[in-house]
């Protein structure tokens, strides 16, 4: 009887021991892939696209030019105006301003409100020795008899018209820049005067 006892003891364990097995962990899930994140590409630095400021020039912002017409003096406000590389004074009015690009050369062009025939212009004629500059501006002012002064400069008339041109060459490293001022004949005291303290007033950016 104690043996049937045992017996059954065992069998009880042995089916507990069945039932009591661990749950199987179940595999891990699999990893969901990580999204590279690019490394930060540092920012390319840019250079501050910007004329620099009249006070940055040692010029005035605004001021005033003498101009003396047929013996009289007049003092005219005048502001200016800083284009590529370079900066001039021009009347703060009666005066507008037309800019453009030519065959690859920069020309910044004022023109009287009184006087459409009468106006100053800026070119910037790149890499061009003197020479060069000079053939340039007779073949594109063809209408013109241009004579050369004793500063390179060139001037002279165009009969047809009755207009006068004058040219001034300014060098700046490799660099050649002109002011080119017309007017008519009959204005030549007036105008003429004008244009060239205008002229005067222009400076190369070093």
């Amino acid at each position: 009887m104690r043996r049937l006892s045992f017996v059954l003891i065992g069998l009880l364990i042995l089916a507990l021991s069945g039932c009591g097995q661990k749950a199987q962990t179940p595999p891990p899930a699999p990893e969901t892939p990580t999204a590279e994140i690019p490394a930060e590409t540092p920012a390319t630095p840019t250079t501050e696209d910007r004329n620099p400021t009249a006070a940055e020039l040692g010029r005035e912002e605004t001021t005033e030019l003498a101009f003396t017409v047929e013996g009289e003096t007049e003092l005219i406000p005048v502001t200016l105006y800083i284009g590529q590389g370079y900066s001039i004074y021009i009347p703060s009015e009666g005066w507008r301003l037309e800019k453009w690009v030519d065959d690859g050369i920069p020309e910044d062009t004022w023109e009287s409100n009184l006087n459409d025939d009468v106006e100053l212009t800026v070119l910037h004629l790149g890499e061009k020795t003197l020479e060069e500059a000079q053939t340039w501006v007779k073949a594109e002012e063809d209408d013109y008899q241009l004579v050369e002064d004793k500063q390179g400069g060139l001037g002279g008339t165009d009969a047809g018209d009755r207009e006068m041109l004058e040219v001034r060459f300014h060098p700046s490293g490799s660099s050649m820049y002109a002011v080119l001022y017309k007017y008519p004949m009959e204005a030549a005291e007036g105008f003429g005067t004008r244009l060239g303290v205008m002229a005067d007033t222009f400076q190369i950016m070093e």
